[in-house]
């Protein structure tokens, strides 16, 4: 029989507690290779979960940061290997005739969890382009307008951005006012004042069960998001009072929509 998503979250938990590294990387991997659970699934039920307990435990200070990296450069790990699974559910899927271009502004490293959020974009059937972080503001004007992409995501993992991401998100859609511009991160799980709703988008309601796992209705599912928002950091705890520095879990920016994924630098 083969391992459940709890069983597998454990196991790759329990390796990082004891620093494996490798364990962890090649436990997820395989559970994914092997078919006991679907790269959705990985996501929302153990890596979103994970980025999120780790950023718990580094606020509680039961975590040093040295760990925290070492957690968030494993699930980068992972995610890295998968990808070829997420190309083949997004094969697996109608195209959705939309393109998205995924980016973290200038000064803002966090992009683990933007990167999760970018996977479960193809596995809805979207054309994605991902820039990662702290990305020049005239860089991703350019590449929208170069790409002709239908929307843009842009991720902030804490509130000091947030003035900054505002003046970008206006600038962006008064010199390309036919995109989608869309905001998430740990940054709005409590600081949302000034954003209209059509700003912050639902990630489920947006691409609905495309790239999430087969069983729906998990703890993880409904309470992911943070919000059901496109919380950039699908699933990332909120530590949007942090400031933006080096010691900044990286797990903090997980995306606050279970359903995607968080960041690291």
């Amino acid at each position: 029989m083969g391992q459940t998503s709890d069983e597998v979250r454990r196991a790759v938990s329990d390796a990082l507690k004891e620093h494996d590294r490798a364990t962890a990387v090649r436990t997820a991997v395989e559970a994914v290779s092997s078919g006991a659970i679907d790269v959705a699934s990985l996501y929302r039920e153990v890596l979103v979960p994970l980025l999120h307990d780790t950023g718990d435990a580094w606020r509680a200070g039961d975590t040093k940061v040295w760990e925290e990296h070492l957690a968030s450069q494993a699930v980068r790990s992972i995610v890295e290997l998968v990808y070829p699974a997420v190309l083949k559910r997004k094969a697996e899927v109608p195209p959705a005739g939309r393109s998205v271009l995924l980016a973290c502004p200038p000064e803002e490293a966090h992009e683990l969890g933007l990167r999760l959020v970018a996977d479960r974009f193809d596995m809805a059937g979207w054309t994605t382009y991902f820039l990662g972080a702290d990305t020049p503001f005239d860089e991703v004007l350019d590449a929208a307008r170069s790409l002709g992409v239908d929307a843009v995501v842009l991720s902030s993992s804490t509130h000091f951005h947030l003035v900054a991401l505002r003046r970008h998100v206006d600038r962006l859609r008064a010199e390309l006012p036919d995109i989608d511009v869309w905001v998430g991160g740990p940054a709005f799980a409590v600081a949302r004042s000034g954003w209209r709703d059509d700003e912050i988008v639902d990630l489920d309601a947006l691409l609905g069960d495309a790239g999430a796992p087969a069983e729906a209705g998990s703890e993880e599912d409904a309470g992911a998001p943070g919000e059901a928002k496109p919380e950039v950091d699908a699933g990332a705890p909120a530590h949007a009072d942090a400031p933006a520095h080096a010691d900044t879990p990286e797990g903090a920016d997980t995306p606050q929509d279970a359903d995607t994924p968080g960041e690291a630098r």
